[in-house]
């Protein structure tokens, strides 16, 4: 009767052990970058069900695997980029998705699918490049670089 009851229990043990739920979680870790750092990042889950989160760079997040987030990236003096992280099959997930299959955890398997534990968020790590806005002292510059080279151009054909 005692092995009856320990091959029970491994066996129960071994199917919650298959679901990705349990082994993996709900939340995936995201490594956030920029170049340069220090930029205010907002992350806006895009079904809106969950509110806005925020770090600023270099940041690593807890995000739900189920989710897609738009990702904005703002820092002064640069241009505003964007992002995106995206839910996508993984291998744990699968791996999870087919102890529940072999364990006959078809209730895990549900759980695993409604949760999104199968998945982890894709890029990670998220890296963007800012690109630096052009001051306007550079830009007045450029007008007038750009009004003497015409000038310069009309008087040569004068003098031809």
């Amino acid at each position: 009767m005692k092995q009856l009851h320990t091959g029970l229990l491994a066996l129960a043990l071994l199917s919650t052990t298959a679901c990705a739920t349990i082994t993996k979680g709900t939340e995936d870790t995201v490594n956030i970058q920029s170049a340069p750092a220090g930029a205010e990042v907002t992350f806006h889950e895009t079904s809106g069900k969950l509110a806005d989160q925020y770090c600023e760079t270099p940041c690593v997040m807890e995000l739900n695997r189920k989710f897609t987030y738009k990702v904005l990236f703002e820092k002064e003096g640069y241009e505003q980029a964007e992002g995106r992280l995206e839910p996508k099959f993984s291998g744990d997930g699968a791996a999870g998705m087919a102890g529940n299959v072999l364990f006959g955890g078809i209730v895990g398997a549900a759980i695993d699918g409604s949760t999104g534990a199968m998945n982890d968020l894709k890029p990670n790590p998220l890296s963007v490049s800012l690109k630096k806005l052009e001051s306007a002292t550079e830009a007045a510059v450029e007008v007038v670089e750009d009004a003497i080279e015409a000038v310069s151009e009309e008087i040569q054909e004068a003098s031809s």
